[in-house]
C-alpha cells in the first residue's frame, strides 16, 4: 500500500506537511487523463472498479488489491496521444503492448510508484493458455491479466445504451476468450460477479468516485512539501510528454517560479508550494487534442479558443484534492492580467495574489526563453521589452517583473539547468517512441 512512509523524493528541504486524500490525488489524476479523450470519460475509474472487485472477489490480499487499484488508475499513462487513445476503444487492441511500455517507463520515474510499472506494463498481456505467465523474460504479474480483464470489459459498456441490455452480450464475449485473452479463473469471477445488478449499477453511476472511495485503501497522509513536489512533478510527466514542443516547459515553469517568488520575498513554504503549482499549472492542457498541442505554427482562431479553456480544467481538477487551496489558485489563475483581460475567469487586480502574479510571469518568461521548434529562445533584452509592454499595458505585475530582472541570470541559468535535467531524463521515454516510428 502507498502511505506516507513510502512516498519520498530524496530531499529534506522542507518538513512542512499538508495533510491530503491518496484517493483524492489519485481522483485529480484520474480525472486528468479522461480529458485527453472525453469517449473514454470515466474510463481509469471504471477500470479501477472492476479490478479492485474481482481483486476482492479472488481474495487477493490487501495489498495486492491496492496495488492493483493504483496501477488501474494510471493504466494509459502511457497512451499519450489522442490517436493512441482512440484505438483503445476497440476490443482487439492493436499493438497494445507499446503504451503499457510507455507507461511504465513513467511510472519508473517516480520512486513510489515504481512498484506498479509491472503491473501497467503487461496490461494487455493475452493469457494464451498459460503462456502469458512469461513475457519479455519476466514473469507477468497475476495482477496484470486482472487490468487487461477488467479494461476490456470497460471497453464493451456502452454508455449511450441501458446497462441491463448489455450484460448478456458482454458476459458471452467475455466467456468466449476464457483461456485465450483471459485467465479462466478470472473470467469465472467477472461471470459470478456480473450476476449483481448493483455491480453494474455501480459502472454507470454518476457518483462512481464516491463508490471507488468506499471501496479504497488509500488513507488520507500527510505529505511533505517535498514528497508533494515529486508527485506533482509526476502529474508533470504526463502533461509534458504529450508533446516534444514542450517537453520540458513544466519543470521550467516550476523552476522559475520558485526562483521568482524567493526574489519578491514569499516565504520558504510559499515557495516551496509555488514550485508545485508550475508543475501542476498546464494539467488542463490535457484537453486539448494533439493536433493542437503538436502544431508548429501559430493556432486558428478556433483553436486559440480551445487552448484558452486550459487553465480552467487544471482548476477543475486539482480543486478536487482539499488541502492545496493556493497551489490550486496559483496554478489555475495564470493567464489572468490584473485589468481583467485574462483567461479563464476574468479576475482583475483585486483578486489576484502575489502568488498568482508571480505564476502568470514564471509562465510567460519561460515561453518566451525557451526553444520552440519554430524558433529559438529569445534574449534577455527582447523578453524584457515584451514585458514592459505587457506592464505598460496593465497586464503584469510591475514590482514581479522587476524582480525578475533584478535577479535574472540565477533565475534564468537555474531554468535552463531544469529544463536540461528533465530532459536527459525523458530520453529513454522518446528513444521509445522514436523505436516506433512515432
Amino acid at each position: 500500500m502507498l502511505d506516507k512512509t513510502n512516498i519520498h523524493t530524496g530531499s529534506s528541504e522542507s518538513a512542512t506537511c499538508i495533510s491530503v486524500s491518496l484517493f483524492d490525488m489519485l481522483s485529480s489524476l484520474s480525472a486528468a487523463l479522461d480529458l485527453i479523450d472525453f469517449e473514454l470519460i470515466d474510463h481509469h475509474n471504471r477500470v479501477c472498479y472492476i479490478a479492485t472487485k474481482l481483486a476482492m472477489h479472488l481474495r487477493f490480499s490487501t495489498e495486492e488489491i491496492s496495488d492493483i487499484y493504483m496501477a488501474a488508475v494510471m493504466h494509459d499513462i502511457g497512451a499519450i496521444g489522442l490517436t493512441d487513445r482512440l484505438k483503445l476503444v476497440d476490443f482487439e487492441v492493436e499493438n497494445a503492448h507499446f503504451h503499457g511500455e510507455l507507461g511504465a517507463l513513467l511510472l519508473s520515474r517516480f520512486e513510489p510508484f515504481q512498484r506498479f510499472a509491472p503491473l501497467v506494463r503487461f496490461h494487455h498481456m493475452p493469457w494464451k493458455y498459460g503462456e502469458g505467465k512469461k513475457s519479455l523474460g519476466v514473469n507477468v504479474p497475476y495482477g496484470s491479466h486482472i487490468l487487461h480483464l477488467a479494461d476490456r470489459i470497460a471497453v464493451l459498456l456502452d454508455r449511450r445504451k441501458q446497462v441491463f441490455s448489455q450484460t448478456s452480450e458482454i458476459n458471452e464475449r467475455i466467456r468466449k476468450e476464457s483461456g485465450g485473452m483471459f485467465v479462466p479463473a478470472f473470467v469465472d469471477a467477472f461471470q459470478e460477479l456480473s450476476q449483481q445488478e448493483a455491480f453494474w449499477l455501480d459502472l454507470i453511476s454518476p457518483s462512481l468516485d464516491r463508490v471507488l472511495q468506499n471501496i479504497s485503501c488509500l488513507p488520507r497522509t500527510s505529505l511533505s512539501l517535498d514528497q508533494l513536489t515529486g508527485l506533482s512533478k509526476f502529474f508533470a510527466l504526463i502533461i509534458d510528454t504529450r508533446s516534444r514542443f514542450t517537453a520540458t516547459h513544466s519543470s521550467g515553469v516550476a523552476s522559475s517560479a520558485q526562483g521568482l517568488a524567493k526574489a519578491v520575498g514569499m516565504n520558504a513554504d510559499d515557495c516551496a508550494k509555488i514550485k508545485i503549482a508550475g508543475y501542476l499549472h498546464d494539467l488542463g492542457k490535457l484537453a486539448v487534442p494533439d493536433a493542437i498541442l503538436q502544431k508548429p505554427g501559430k493556432p486558428t482562431k478556433e483553436e486559440w479558443l480551445i487552448i484558452k479553456a486550459h487553465p480552467y480544467y487544471t482548476h477543475r481538477i486539482l480543486e478536487r484534492v482539499k488541502g492545496l487551496e493556493d497551489i490550486t489558485f496559483w496554478a489555475s489563475n495564470h493567464h489572468e492580467e490584473l485589468q481583467g483581460g485574462g483567461y479563464p475567469f476574468a479576475m482583475t487586480a483585486d483578486n489576484l495574489s502575489l502568488g498568482a502574479r508571480t505564476m502568470a510571469v514564471a509562465d510567460i518568461f519561460t515561453a518566451l526563453a525557451e526553444d520552440r521548434p519554430y524558433r529559438e529562445g529569445m534574449e534577455k533584452a527582447q523578453i524584457e521589452k515584451v514585458f514592459q509592454n505587457m506592464v505598460r499595458d496593465g497586464k503584469l505585475d510591475s514590482q514581479v517583473v522587476d524582480a525578475l530582472f533584478g535577479n535574472y541570470k540565477k533565475i534564468n541559468d537555474e531554468r535552463v539547468e531544469a529544463q536540461e535535467l528533465e530532459l536527459r531524463g525523458l530520453s529513454d521515454f522518446w528513444e521509445a517512441l522514436r523505436k516506433q516510428g512515432n
